[in-house]
């Protein structure tokens, strides 16, 4: 125990060098290298103290780690399901084999330290009053995620609103489901946990891009589900059950993985990573060859295969324009094309080569009425619950009953999980 207490302290130093120091004594990629070194350091720290105390946090619970994936999947699927009526986003991350060599130990090296730490301090700490113990290491690891700065900038009961439901309030749920796998099963456990949404952030070309608001009822939902889904998993008395839902869902995993793969294709796709992109058309400027609500297929096109008769979709200053070319001619070098609706009276104005997007090979007629329609609905959704809903409630009261309502629901989900660790903790001891 005494060693133990050694991590914090070592955790804290690091958080505080990485935050005040090292940003003002090195420059440029050197800031990268540092933070990862200073991080590396805690993790032989932390095995040499676990073998100091006698504590496995390397054991292995293939259930927990099976329970682990499956909530850790559904995460990354709630966040993706959701980006379908929000939107998606491309990676900020480019990995290049430069930036493999220096941005990325600079995220691994903080991530192996915390679950590394996580998982000693719940194997050790957590032996005689485990449910505080549980909240205090989670409280811990949600307090060192955040920098200096961000904690600064909490100068008005707004900033410390929105900082406490968009950052604090879904990072302390994860953190306290993570800190729950290590207690129970050790580093594997919610190492599993932490890592699969980690690497989809990390290496995922295509992200869900939904507002803050959003993806903190998505993380507080996923990690709500995943407590009632461990904490029914995991009673004694069910444990056959476990193995047969387990059975049950290996033996669905084709069907799973092959509606994974439509979901992953059709989010690609729609960016153009295929080397095509669906799109739906809206107007009903190409009757009667494309009515509303049809999904053509644009296919990137080098603008010399282009021929006149041909549908093409290029850019415009407004939108992306899907019209049929009536005419080509070449000026100063370069190649112009003119469009024109097909229930147009009058020709598009002329379209540079660089301006087009594609040709249109292929149309499904009326299909993208479905996801007009789901958009529609989530848009209407999503803008009355976060403006209508909020305007009322500020015109009847104050900005303060507006954030208390976030705010409340998330204290309620940390009372929650509260009461599921203490309860846990009665179970057992009346076990005894």
């Amino acid at each position: 125990m005494k060693y133990t207490l050694i991590i914090p302290v070592l955790i804290l130093t690091v958080y505080l060098l990485t935050n005040l120091i090292v940003p003002f004594a090195f420059r440029g990629e050197m800031i990268f290298i540092v933070d990862a070194l200073l991080w590396a350091t805690i993790i032989p720290a932390t095995l040499f103290i676990v073998k100091l105390a006698q504590t496995n946090i390397l054991k292995t619970d293939k259930t927990l780690i099976q329970i682990a994936t499956i909530i850790a999947i559904f995460q990354v699927f709630l966040s993706i399901f959701m980006a379908f009526f929000v939107g998606f986003g491309k990676n900020t991350n480019v990995w290049t084999p430069s930036a493999l060599a220096i941005y990325f130990p600079f995220l691994l090296m903080p991530f192996l330290a915390t679950e590394f730490s996580r998982a000693l301090l719940a194997q050790t700490i957590s032996k005689h009053k485990p449910t505080m113990a549980i909240l205090l290491i989670s409280l811990f690891f949600t307090f060192t995620i955040s920098s200096i700065t961000a904690y600064t900038n909490l100068t008005t009961p707004l900033t410390i609103s929105e900082f406490l439901v968009k950052t604090f309030i879904p990072t302390l749920a994860i953190s306290l489901l993570a800190t729950y796998f290590a207690f129970l099963g050790g580093f594997p456990a919610n190492l599993i946990y932490m890592a699969i949404p980690a690497f989809f952030m990390w290496f995922s070309p295509i992200l869900p891009n939904p507002p803050w608001t959003v993806q903190s009822m998505i993380t507080v939902i996923a990690t709500t589900v995943g407590f009632f889904f461990l904490d029914q998993t995991i009673k004694p008395p069910s444990t056959k059950q476990i193995h047969r839902t387990l059975k049950k869902q290996k033996s669905q995993l084709p069907y799973w993985t092959a509606i994974a793969l439509i979901g992953l294709i059709a989010v690609w796709s729609s960016t153009g990573l295929l080397g095509f992109t669906p799109t739906i058309i809206a107007s009903g400027s190409m009757q009667p060859s494309l009515n509303p609500g049809d999904i053509t297929i644009v296919i990137a096109a080098p603008a010399a295969t282009i021929k006149i008769g041909d549908i093409i979709q290029y850019q415009t200053a407004d939108a992306p324009v899907i019209h049929r070319v009536i005419d080509t001619y070449t000026q100063g070098n370069t190649l112009w094309f003119v469009t024109q609706g097909d229930a147009n009276n009058a020709p598009d104005d002329p379209v540079n080569e660089r301006n087009i997007m594609g040709k249109v090979v292929f149309t499904i007629p009326q299909l993208g009425w479905v996801s007009i329609a789901i958009k529609e609905f989530a848009a209407n959704t999503y803008t009355f619950l976060t403006t209508t809903v909020p305007q009322t409630l500020t015109n009847a009261g104050s900005i303060i009953v507006t954030n208390g309502v976030f705010i409340t629901s998330a204290l309620a989900f940390t009372a929650y999980s509260y009461l599921l660790l203490t309860y846990k903790n009665q179970r057992k001891g009346g076990k005894k």
